[in-house]
This record gives C-alpha cells, sequence and structure tokens, in this order.
C-alpha cells in the first residue's frame, strides 16, 4: 500500500522529535520524558450528566463505500470488479447496506439498537487534499473562516470546562480539534508522564518535592505549567488496575484502553479524541479482504468490542464518532486502489445510540461529484446532534461551537436521563 506524499507529510509531522517543538510553539506544558510527555497547564467538568463524547480519527480518508457498501448493485460491482467484498460475505443491516465482514462487533451493536450509521456524509467543501481538509474538518467553522479554535475546545469553553483532563487525546501533540484557550491534556503512554524513579534522589518525594519548590514562586508561565504538569502527572500516577477485558497487542489496542483506565479512575474526561492507528490512503493494493482495509476494520471492531466490555456501566454515558476527511472514488485504479473523493460513512456507538438504523440522503452512485460519492449530509450534522442531545449543549451554546451552521437532527441519539 502507498499513501500519497502528503498524507506521509502529515503523518510524519506527528513524531517524539516534534513534540517538544509542538509543545513550545502552543506554549503549553512541560514535558516530563525524554520521549514523549504531557502538554498541559490550567484547565471545571461539566454537567456530570453528559455524555464522554470520543471521536475515533481515521485519517488518511477512509473509503466509506467499502465499510458499508451497497448490497447488490450493479454499478458497484461494475466500478469496483475486483476491490469489494462480495454480498454474500457482507454483513448485512437493512437489506439494502451491509458492513465490511471485519465489522462485527459493530454489527451486534447495530442489532442491539447501540450503533448508528450515516452513508453519504462529509466535509460541505470536498478539496481532495489531507492538509485542507482535516484542518476544516477539525476547526468545522467553514462559515467562521477566522476561527482559530477547534471545534472540540470550543465544547469545552461552552460547557465551563476547567480541569486539565477534561479534554484529552492520545498522541505526540495536540489535535486542531482540541487546540483553543482550554488546555487539555495530551500523552501516549502513562509510562511517559509519570514520574516512577527517583533518580538521584533517595526517595520519590523528595524529588517531587523538588521540582514543587524548584517552580514555586510561579514568575513565569514556564513554572505554572510546570507546576500543573506535576499535579496532572500524580493524577495520573494513580490510574492503575486489572481490566476484564483483552485488548488487541497494538497501538489502537493501547489507546483505548488507556482511555478506560481514565474513565474508570474518574479523572472527568468530557471530549476525547483517540487517534486510530491504520492505513485508510489507500492509493495501491487497497487490501479489501485480508489486507490494509480489512486489518483497520478488525482492529476498530476489536477495540471496541473490548472498550465496551472494559468500562462496563459507563457504556451508557459514552458517544464514540468516527470520522475521516473524505471517503474514496467510486471507481478503483490501476494499482488496485482508489484515490481521493469526497463523500464516506461516520459510525456513532453508545448506550445512548438510537442505533439500528442506516442514516442517509442516498444520492445513488451514478449521479456523482467527477466520480466521488456525493455529500448529502454535513458531518457537523451528527456533531450538533450529539452534542445537544448527550452533551445537554443548549441551542445557542451549539450556534458558538458551530458557528454559522444550522442543523437539523437526524434522531440517532437518546435524551440524557
Amino acid at each position: 500500500m502507498t499513501a500519497c506524499p502528503e498524507f506521509h507529510e502529515l503523518a510524519n509531522g506527528i513524531t517524539r522529535r516534534n513534540f517538544v517543538k509542538t509543545v513550545m510553539a502552543l506554549g503549553g506544558g512541560v514535558m516530563l520524558s525524554s520521549v514523549d510527555g504531557l502538554s498541559v497547564t490550567s484547565a471545571a467538568i461539566g454537567d456530570a450528566r453528559s455524555d464522554v463524547i470520543i471521536t475515533v480519527y481515521m485519517r488518511g480518508g477512509m473509503d466509506g463505500l467499502l465499510a458499508v457498501p451497497v448490497l447488490g448493485d450493479p454499478t458497484l460491482a461494475k466500478l469496483r470488479p475486483t476491490q469489494r467484498t462480495r454480498d454474500a460475505d457482507n454483513l448485512s443491516l437493512d437489506g439494502y447496506f451491509g458492513l465490511h465482514p471485519k465489522l462485527t462487533m459493530l454489527k451486534e451493536l447495530y442489532d442491539q439498537g447501540q450503533m448508528a450509521v450515516i452513508q453519504a456524509v462529509g466535509t460541505p467543501v470536498g478539496t481532495r487534499s489531507h492538509f485542507d481538509d482535516q484542518r476544516a474538518l477539525e476547526y468545522a467553522a467553514y462559515d467562521n473562516p477566522g476561527t482559530t479554535d477547534g471545534w472540540q475546545n470550543r465544547y469545552l469553553q461552552a460547557m465551563g470546562a476547567t480541569d486539565v483532563f477534561s479534554g484529552y487525546s492520545t498522541g505526540f501533540q495536540t489535535p486542531t480539534a482540541l487546540r483553543g484557550s482550554v488546555e487539555t491534556t495530551v500523552f501516549e503512554s502513562f509510562n511517559s508522564v509519570t514520574l516512577a524513579k527517583a533518580g538521584n534522589f533517595t526517595n520519590r518525594d523528595n524529588l517531587i518535592a523538588a521540582l514543587k519548590n524548584l517552580h514555586s514562586d510561579g514568575a513565569s508561565n514556564w513554572q505554572v505549567a510546570a507546576q500543573h504538569s506535576l499535579v496532572a502527572s500524580e493524577r495520573l500516577r494513580s490510574v492503575a488496575g486489572t481490566t476484564p477485558a483483552i485488548y488487541p497487542g497494538t497501538t489502537n489496542g493501547r489507546r483505548f484502553s488507556a482511555l478506560a483506565a481514565m474513565m474508570k479512575n474518574g479523572l472527568g474526561i468530557k471530549t476525547a479524541n483517540l487517534e486510530f492507528d491504520g492505513e485508510f490512503d489507500i492509493h495501491s493494493d487497497a487490501g479489501v479482504v485480508d489486507g490494509n482495509m480489512a486489518t483497520n476494520f478488525q482492529s476498530l471492531s476489536d477495540c471496541v468490542r473490548a472498550f465496551k466490555q472494559d468500562i462496563g456501566d459507563l457504556w451508557n454515558n459514552v458517544t464514540i464518532v468516527t470520522v475521516t476527511e473524505f471517503g474514496r472514488r467510486l471507481e478503483q485504479n490501476g494499482s488496485n486502489g482508489f484515490d481521493h473523493g469526497w463523500a464516506s460513512a461516520m459510525f456513532v456507538m453508545g448506550g445512548g445510540v438510537r442505533g439500528g438504523q442506516v442514516v442517509t440522503k442516498w444520492p445513488g452512485l451514478t449521479d456523482t461529484r467527477d466520480g466521488d460519492l456525493k455529500v448529502t449530509t454535513d458531518y457537523r450534522t451528527v456533531l450538533a446532534e450529539v452534542m445537544k442531545v448527550r452533551g445537554g449543549m443548549p441551542a445557542d451554546k451549539i450556534s458558538q461551537i458551530l458557528p454559522g451552521f444550522q442543523a437539523q437532527d437526524l434522531g440517532i441519539v437518546k435524551p440524557l436521563v
């Protein structure tokens, strides 16, 4: 599988060696390890009844028609003679749409009424540029191009959040969606942001005392950030315990597991990002049946299964939303892959979801936008309903979070109890 140069450049920008540069550029936090770190400053937990809204970012452009194929469609068979799953292997949803055969957990949730599909969904303006569309997706402010805060940070602002753990992301730098005036927590592993060893000190307590004393006068922003980083690090150190679930031994498994541990230990997360580790920029060798895309879908299914089992009753107050910057073109290319397209599919999962439905204003596969599946549902419609209904946000707050956007409910989530 060969991704395009633009996506390689974006992916390589989120690395350990660039983490320090990012923290310095954003003026946030202190790195507590030479490898990766914790970016925090002083950052109130909103309504305790609201859901933890989790976005799973599938960067690279997920093919919505591989994930949610049209069953028995001769046009799809013509456009994708080799790069599609057989109808007999797909998991039928409503008789018209199906799921990729590796998405078994999502099918179980669909049958249980806890997963909904939104098909032919995407951004209002598709450029086919990873960089442009990812940034626009995370700002979610197409009608207010001067916006500099990401939509999740604006959500935290509207909630009045001040706890540094109210917003959390996996990875090595703060994603655009979480950047803004509310400081949030970003780290990749617990070991990298907790001070487990005392180094040259005779005991760990002496080390902590010395670090606190070093930054005690708070004369600079860095000292304030260091104080808060120490507090946050100590809070994370208490996150421990066994899990009843068996996660895949992969990056995705570790990320889902870390989020579950933080939630179970009451760190007050209100919104989180899970950066999905997978190959979605499938310009060649798509791996529909047993390669890259099949692996992606198997990973998502396995991680959601373990995560739901792990968090137990907390599942009733979790809403997971998958997002991607664009889909792929309808027709396979000469390299057994798919080039950048426009519309894709989204999954919404959780105990408060009105599942068991595929929501779409289906445009069909013949009325295209220059070979792309048309977007007939703006992805912000999904975000707005989730934030309003499961996040407890009043309409005036939604208009602040998504400026200039008028959304209509799709009926995909239930009211908070």
